[in-house]
């Protein structure tokens, strides 16, 4: 009986961890039983990226994000990067030519791993393969300090205008050209009224004019008529210029002997 106890109290326990220890891989992200494969990718700044983070090909949930680790300088010019394992569920063909970027890296969303097609042939990645240049996301500070620069700028310009509308000479100024142009539109609607059809006819008169020119341009450039050949024929303009020339220089060749 005794005997009994204790191997139903060792079955509850290994049943218990192998429950806990399932529960702990799925939390964390860490799958050894799920078929897919594992890629990595490296990122100069990841947000608030964590592990078991999803991963996202064109929005749709394929994977989690298995792990994330500091990677040291290559050298003095270069600095720390950090490199994201992800694991992508059997069936989903990424090339290395994707773009694979982090989004999400503000409260209002969920950061994950994007991984964004695009046209073209490219290999495919299989397991273990690095993405050495991951997209990074922006950050909020980096945002922020940017819209805190448009902010100054637009404040120096309202500033300066609130400045030029202060000077008295100024207001004079753009008071005498909304005169003059109210005046000038007076002046035109004077003219206008009465004389429409005149005016209607004018405007489809060069309408005719600007077609005619068109036309005229076109015969032009395929080398009709005699201004046309002239234009478009080397061998005509050569020789013009050449007689040209030749008079310039006898010019007494024009007089005819008696």
């Amino acid at each position: 009986m005794k005997l009994r106890f204790e191997v139903a109290v060792g079955l509850f326990v290994v049943v218990g961890f192998i429950i806990l220890s399932m529960i702990v891989f799925f939390v964390s992200g860490v799958y050894f039983f799920r078929p897919g494969y594992h890629l990595k990718a490296q990122f100069d700044y990841v947000g608030i990226l964590n592990q078991g983070a999803p991963v996202r090909f064109a929005g749709f949930r394929v994977g989690e994000v298995s792990g994330i680790r500091i990677l040291d300088a290559e050298n003095k010019e270069s600095k720390p990067r950090v490199e994201v394992q992800f694991f992508v569920k059997r069936g989903v063909v990424i090339k290395e030519h994707y773009e694979v970027s982090i989004r999400g890296n503000h409260i209002m969303s969920e950061p994950h791993v994007a991984v964004t097609p695009a046209p073209g042939e490219g290999r495919i990645l299989k397991n273990g393969d690095l993405i050495a240049n991951g997209v990074s996301p922006q950050s909020m500070e980096d945002l922020f300090r940017h819209g805190t620069v448009i902010l100054e700028r637009m404040n120096k310009v309202l500033t300066d205008v609130s400045s030029a509308f202060d000077d008295p000479e100024t207001r004079t100024m753009l008071r005498e050209s909304m005169q003059n142009m109210s005046a000038l539109l007076k002046s035109m609607n004077e003219i206008v009224v009465g004389e429409e059809e005149e005016f209607r006819a004018m405007v489809v008169n060069l309408n005719q004019v600007a077609d005619q020119m068109v036309q005229l341009l076109d015969r032009l450039n395929r080398g009709e008529g005699t201004l046309g050949k002239l234009v478009t024929e080397e061998e005509i303009y050569n020789d013009l210029r050449e007689f040209v020339r030749e008079i310039k220089t006898h010019p007494w060749r024009l007089f005819k002997k008696k």
